[in-house]
């Protein structure tokens, strides 16, 4: 039976594709696409490019390393940060480890990653360094970078000392204290460039995006460490019901 199935295949007596299954067509499958715009990256009807109040000329050059993962985010912060800056002031390099990268192994560059070891951001005199380079992802996809890449681990660290809370807030931050890598870099060049300007217009973009997703239901969302002190509480109250991701309570969002 086989080889005569065979041979009426090979002399085209019968279409194999008669006794295949049939299946929806791939565009019935897979979801479709929307339109992207090609300035701030997000889809065409949530465009933020109205926020942005033209591009930020620096002297200083920003070099982001990013996790592969970063790529499949939704909401991304360095494509608004790019639609900031001057073109050539904002590169992107993806992957985990990076080499024949020159400001990697510059003395004119410093790296925006906190340690004991690292500077304050404020004590920085402007002019001294002429490349900034930030690693984007995850707290544990930054660290596995900083530790598969020697070069960065020989570069000046500075960091961002004063506290405030990030205006990322559809983001789960793992502290009150943990900002986006466009908030980190806007904050960084502020002090770098001495200009009181550069974050406020910067960051514009991103605030435009939380309020947009503000708008079609999403909710601010409170630090990984206060999610765990309310889970304290509730545990020492003997609640069943735990909480996994609490929303900020009393939050304005009319006037955000």
């Amino acid at each position: 039976e086989y080889k005569s199935y065979l041979s009426c295949c090979n002399s085209n007596q019968m279409d194999i594709s008669d006794e295949l299954p049939i299946f929806a067509y791939e565009s019935e499958i897979l979801p479709v696409k929307r339109p992207t715009c090609e300035v701030c990256a997000r889809p065409t009807t949530v465009c933020v490019c109205h926020a942005l109040s033209g591009r930020v000329t620096t002297q200083v050059k920003i070099v982001i390393l990013q996790h592969p993962a970063e790529q499949n985010r939704q909401l991304r912060t360095v494509p608004l940060l790019q639609a900031g800056l001057d073109e050539d002031k904002c590169v992107v390099h993806v992957g985990k480890r990076f080499r024949n990268i020159p400001e990697i192994s510059s003395s004119d560059s410093v790296l925006l990653f906190p340690g004991k070891d690292a500077v304050d951001c404020q004590s920085i005199e402007p002019g001294t360094f002429k490349n900034l380079i930030c690693i984007d992802g995850t707290w544990p996809q930054a660290r596995c970078i900083y530790w598969r890449n020697p070069a960065l681990q020989s570069l000046t660290k500075v960091m961002l000392s004063e506290r405030r809370r990030s205006v990322y807030l559809i983001h789960t931050q793992p502290t009150n204290y943990h900002l986006s890598t466009l908030e980190s870099v806007a904050r960084a060049l502020e002090f770098m460039e001495n200009n009181h300007e550069i974050e406020e217009k910067l960051i514009q973009p991103l605030k435009e995006m939380v309020r947009l997703q503000f708008k079609f239901g999403s909710l601010a969302h409170s630090t990984r460490e206060e999610a765990r002190q309310m889970r304290k509480q509730e545990i020492k109250e003997g609640k069943s019901f735990l909480t996994v991701a609490p929303k900020i309570e009393n939050f304005d969002y009319d006037t955000f």
